[in-house]
């Protein structure tokens, strides 16, 4: 670490490290003496710039997000029809989780772990809440851009995609079948078109299949 860096420059640096240490070894094995050694400070300095070993995760966590959120906003510009920007927005997202698969194990990790440890419950809800909101500020720019008014409420088509980039991630991870995973991320980004655009009759759709299911 650079011995003449600032409070936000030196903040930055440790949070670089603690995702490398995350990343690498896992949290069990992410203890604040080894994010220290690997940021080059010692102890009591990592817990002077992020608190408790809680809320340097939450500040991972933030940091994971920030990036992401980035990563898609730069992925188009603004102007684009309404398809094309919900085609590259989620795109982004996924070719970052297809680029490094180990910082959404550790998003994995990060989600067991508040979930085990009930004092740590808030830190899971965070993590969804926040990615819900990076794609709801996106989709909302998308629409406003183009003058359009999404069929479904902002938030409920943010989960709906977080949900799904979610499972086709963690399914990649496991099987590396990219094939699969890109004609499985057609229909994710076919089916979120429909839904903000308003041509999917979700209800209805949903009866007619459990009906068939039924029989």
């Amino acid at each position: 670490m650079k011995a003449d860096a600032t409070g936000p420059d030196r903040r930055a640096e440790i949070l670089a490290a603690a995702i490398r240490v995350l990343a690498r070894d896992g949290i069990a094995q992410a203890t604040t003496r080894r994010i220290a050694a690997e940021a080059g400070i010692n102890q009591a300095t990592l817990l002077y710039y992020v608190g408790s070993k809680d809320e340097l995760f939450l500040a991972v966590l933030r940091e994971m997000m920030r990036v992401t959120g980035e990563i898609a906003l730069a992925a188009y510009p603004l102007g684009l029809p309404l398809r094309d920007a919900i085609r590259r927005g989620i795109t982004a997202f996924w070719e970052h989780g297809k680029a490094e698969p180990e910082l959404h194990v550790l998003q994995y990790e990060l989600t067991l772990y508040a979930l085990r440890n009930p004092t740590s419950a808030w830190l899971a809800r965070e993590q969804y809440q926040g990615y819900s909101a990076v794609v709801e500020g996106l989709l909302q720019e998308a629409c406003a851009a183009c003058g359009v008014t999404c069929a479904i409420p902002l938030d409920a088509a943010a989960r709906f995609v977080v949900g799904g980039l979610d499972g086709l991630i963690l399914q990649f991870i496991s099987d590396r079948d990219t094939a699969r995973a890109r004609r499985d991320l057609d229909a994710l980004i076919a089916a979120t078109v429909a839904l903000v655009e308003g041509t999917a009759n979700v209800t209805d759709n949903a009866a007619t299949e459990a009906e068939s299911t039924m029989r």
